[in-house]
């Protein structure tokens, strides 16, 4: 009796051992199979969302080539709506987003003339320090590491500036590239550079980032004035928040097509600063950038092209 009893008891010991390996077999091909399914949704949901932003770069440029081919019927917007009945609408180039809905999904579109940004190789280091302060980067000694070291990556030298980097710097963090020491060709080059994030080189929630406010092909003196960041403006000193406020709310409402119109707009001290720095230009260059509406707060969300473009004689 004894031994039939300890038979039972290795027998259901057994079948407590394999019940309890198969409910892990099982419970593990179940969290595989979950997790597998999850990550092919976020991969269907990643390209269809890739898919729905270069749409939006298409629409973008459809819009700007339609502009240019008929940007001199602003000069007589009001003629030509009362005559078709229908509103004139041209999307500008401007640095304020155009709205529109595609596969029933809201997204935000930028067409910005390359002539609203600084010329990366033309800034001198003062410059260069206000930029970087306006793409949020508040404490000083960061800002000038940022700077520093910029200016490091672009010159002929080998020589330190005190919060700079060399190549001594990029090898030490086992970078597989050196400084450069010539000047930046592509605009994402700059997230090569030491101490440049992601957020401040597309900007975030409340500021821009260095790509809305610099290019290769940017203005060598005066920027466009529809085109440029807000921020460019209060790059200016003396130039009050509320003026800033009325040139960006005028814009948005229609383009500047002279700079002349703002005088009516601004004390003529303000218009005399503004004539220094700001003019309305053409550029062979323009980006458009597109996100989904809701996200376009948040600077890497923004999907970016830059197309070469004819000046139109």
């Amino acid at each position: 009796m004894k031994t039939l009893r300890d038979n039972r008891g290795f027998a259901l010991l057994a079948v407590f051992w394999i019940s309890l390996l198969l409910g892990i077999l099982a419970l593990n091909y179940a969290t595989t199979a979950r997790l597998n399914a999850e990550a092919a949704r976020n991969r269907r949901l990643g390209t269809e969302h890739d898919y729905l932003l270069q749409s939006a770069i298409a629409k973008g440029y459809h819009e700007y080539l339609k502009y240019r081919a008929n940007r001199s019927l602003l000069a007589k917007k009001d003629e030509v709506e009362e005559l078709s009945g229908e509103p004139l609408e041209l999307w500008y180039p401007r640095y304020e987003p155009w709205e529109c809905e595609i596969e029933g999904v809201k997204v935000k579109i930028k067409i910005a003339a390359e002539s609203g940004k600084f010329r990366l190789d033309n800034l001198k280091i003062d410059r260069w320090r206000k930029i970087v302060s306006a793409c949020g980067v508040a404490d000083e000694e960061a800002r000038d590491g940022i700077v520093d070291s910029i200016l490091d990556w672009t010159d002929q030298d080998s020589l330190h500036r005190l919060n700079g980097a060399e190549t001594d710097y990029y090898e030490e963090q086992g970078l597989d590239y050196s400084c450069k020491n010539r000047k930046i060709d592509v605009i994402n080059e700059l997230l090569l550079i030491k101490g440049v994030t992601c957020d401040i080189y597309a900007g975030g929630k409340g500021h821009p980032g260095l790509v809305d406010l610099l290019s290769p092909y940017g203005a060598e003196r005066r920027l466009d004035i529809n085109s440029c960041a807000p921020q460019a403006l209060t790059l200016i000193d003396d130039l009050p928040q509320d003026v800033i406020n009325e040139i960006v709310a005028y814009r948005t409402a229609s383009p500047i097509m002279k700079l002349a119109e703002l005088n009516e707009l601004i004390a003529p001290e303000y218009f005399s600063l503004l004539n220094q720095y700001f003019t309305v230009a053409d550029s062979d260059y323009v980006t458009i950038s597109a996100a989904e509406a809701g996200r376009e707060n948040q600077g890497g969300n923004w999907y970016r092209q830059v197309f070469a473009v004819n000046k139109k004689k």
